[in-house]
């Protein structure tokens, strides 16, 4: 075993360990060929950089990680679904006007970005953990570097507003990578015929709601946002809000929710403060409750 990917270990754990690391490295190892000795690699010095960072299992880090990561893949796959429903629907406007052939090749990438994303999250959240949000990773970086064009346009004071824009949705989507592996959402859909029913199911909804209100009429109202977070939520399931149990961990979870809104145009400024009070107020009648459940439980 490379002295390398001990060394990447705090210095206390490797003491104690570093000899059993080593012999589990060559037992998986012995006889394997080099895609697999990467692999084993890969997952010793990912594992050591968790504990370098205070991400593991045993620690509160990563234990928050593991609370919120389903709620950061639900707000990506929102965002993804509602960008994909106005680009849909700028496309119909668009064509009516006979300018959709001007654009076609950009918004042809950043739908195929928004798809990859939205199929990435919802991958994820059904149970194909890490291949769905690398997908999703990847979806969010593509369509902040193909929206880079037109930014890159713009008057040099307006581009730096957009940074934000720009890094908010790729950050939200790597953020369940912080989730330790042991801790990471139980399987929902079972089987590639489960699984491809859900993605094809993602879809059609996605393609309802952009057909029932091509022109936007309904962005008057937050339900083109509103329906894919509902849907996105009802995926993530039960487990994971009676996961929620510090005031941090709801904080946290609801951000990337605010984040999207804030970036999607439902949410002003102003509004925010609006929202973290009822954020507040939902986290006291969460600690209330659970404090009479627990007086219940063990009376005095």
């Amino acid at each position: 075993m490379n002295p390398v990917l001990l060394r990447l270990y705090p210095a206390g754990f490797r003491r104690a360990f570093g000899d059993e690391i080593a012999e589990s490295y060559r037992e998986a190892t012995e006889g394997a060929g080099r895609r697999a000795r990467l692999r084993e690699a890969a997952d010793i010095a990912t594992h050591a950089v968790r504990l370098r960072l205070g991400l593991g299992s045993a620690h509160p880090g990563g234990r928050l990680f593991a609370a919120i990561a389903p709620f950061a893949l639900a707000a990506t796959a929102a965002y993804a679904a509602f960008n994909l429903i106005g680009s849909a629907g700028d496309w119909y406007v668009m064509r009516a006007v006979g300018t959709a052939d001007r654009v076609s090749v950009f918004m042809t990438l950043m739908n195929g970005c928004f798809l990859l994303t939205l199929i990435g999250a919802v991958v994820a959240l059904a149970g194909r953990y890490l291949p769905g949000v690398l997908c999703a990773v990847a979806g969010a970086v593509g369509s902040s570097v193909t929206f880079l064009y037109p930014v890159w346009r713009m008057p040099p004071d307006l581009r730096w507003e957009l940074v934000g824009f720009l890094l908010a949705p790729i950050l939200i989507a790597a953020l369940p990578l912080a989730c330790p592996p042991d801790l990471r959402p139980a399987r929902r859909v079972r089987g590639a015929a489960g699984m491809l029913a859900l993605v094809v199911w993602t879809v059609l909804l996605v393609g309802a709601v952009a057909v029932i209100d091509p022109l936007g009429i309904g962005l008057h109202f937050p339900w083109r946002f509103g329906v894919p977070m509902a849907a996105a939520l009802f995926l993530v399931g039960r487990r994971a809000f009676a996961g929620i149990r510090t005031t941090l961990q709801l904080a946290c979870a609801a951000a990337p929710f605010i984040v999207t809104m804030y970036f999607s145009g439902w949410v002003r400024g102003e509004d925010i403060l609006a929202l973290l009070g009822a954020l507040a107020a939902t986290a006291v009648a969460l600690r209330l409750r659970r404090g009479r459940g627990s007086d219940t439980v063990n009376p005095a």
